[in-house]
């Protein structure tokens, strides 16, 4: 399998990679737990469970796995791709160019955001409280 562009935008190449492959992990293990309520899928093949999916390995566990290897391959030719790298590289390049805030900094906005969130809340309760009672007394 060939890199397009190998050696540029590494980071984000491997954080879209193992993001994708974790959800796709997540969605076969529930294909997994799906197919068993089939008969021809319960046939147990070595007799032993399967670490991560708790069920015994069976013909539906194989045929997930089996799916989610070949979807692993594709997503991993799709994202080293002439059509989805050049993306990936201009996105870790642009991530490089931004001037991030310290910790302090980010912490001193959220709570400050934090405080303004409790204001508003605080005043649309109470704006909401007051015509409440005032449609009350005039219906």
């Amino acid at each position: 399998m060939e890199i397009y562009k190998k050696g540029e935008g590494k980071l984000t190449r491997r954080v879209a990679f193992y993001s994708l492959l974790a959800l796709s992990v997540w969605g076969f293990k529930t294909l997994a737990i799906q197919l068993s309520s089939f008969k021809w899928a319960n046939t147990e093949l070595l007799g032993f469970e399967m670490p991560y999916y708790k069920l015994p390995l069976t013909i539906g566990v194989a045929l997930s796995i089996a799916l989610n290897v070949v979807l692993g391959i594709w997503l991993f030719k799709l994202l080293n791709g002439e059509k989805v790298a050049p993306t990936l590289i201009e996105t870790e390049a642009e991530l490089k160019k931004v001037s991030w805030p310290s910790w302090e900094d980010a912490r001193q906005s959220t709570v400050i955001v934090l405080i303004f969130v409790a204001a508003t809340a605080v005043y649309l309760t109470a704006v909401e409280y007051a015509l409440k009672t005032i449609f009350e007394v005039i219906l």
